[in-house]
């Protein structure tokens, strides 16, 4: 998806009030079921999120998630990138990332995990999708948590962030295949789109 539809994309669902759709997943025959992303412990809950422009201090969010993973004794890798862009050297690696381990058998519900939060400051990151002040209002910013219990090693390589690669190859994004066996991801959105302050979207 081009930047220009995910910002029209972001706006509509703004004004309509609507969650922004997730992608489903969907796992073919041989291949490793991801960790499941949570959807009722996300934080925040919302997926488009309002963002007050021209502040003092500058916003920013603590984005936290939940996992489920029945296999307890391995290890899953997040992933947060923002305004991923497979073809440019400066927006396809991810910002941060956590390897958590697997809990064993201990616990109350052994198949749970906790990611780490990631703290978002919109002010922080280029203005590269709805104007040109990291400040200004009309800005848009995608966040994306991706979830994996296997990534491919071969592609976490700038080099491969280029326009000249083929559209099927997403760096730093895309799982392992293991023989006959083809690893998974799971992603989960939060757009972020600044407008200026009011009573419903203060600055801090």
């Amino acid at each position: 998806m081009t930047r220009t539809p995910i910002t029209a994309a972001a706006l509509v669902l703004l004004l309509a009030g609507c969650p922004l759709p997730q992608p489903l997943p969907s796992y073919p025959p041989g291949s490793v079921t991801p960790p499941r992303i949570v959807m009722d412990a996300l934080s925040p809950r919302e997926s488009v999120i309002r963002v007050p422009a021209h502040c003092p201090t500058p916003p920013s969010w603590n984005l936290a998630a939940a996992l489920v993973d029945a296999n307890t004794g391995e290890t899953v890798t997040a992933r947060w990138f923002v305004d991923y862009d497979r073809r440019s050297t400066a927006f396809c690696n991810f910002e941060a990332f956590e390897d958590i381990p697997g809990p064993g058998d201990e616990g109350e519900d052994p198949t749970q995990r906790v990611v780490r939060p990631y703290r978002f400051v919109p002010y922080d990151h280029p203005a590269i999708l709805g104007g040109s002040d990291p400040r200004g209002a009309g800005v848009v910013h995608v966040v994306e948590l991706v979830v994996s219990n296997r990534y491919d090693p071969t592609m976490d390589d700038t080099a491969l962030c280029a326009p000249e690669i083929e559209d099927s190859v997403f760096p730093f994004r895309t799982a392992a295949r293991d023989g006959q066996v083809q690893f998974e991801t799971q992603t989960y959105r939060w757009i972020f789109v600044s407008e200026p302050p009011s009573e419903g979207v203060p600055c801090p």
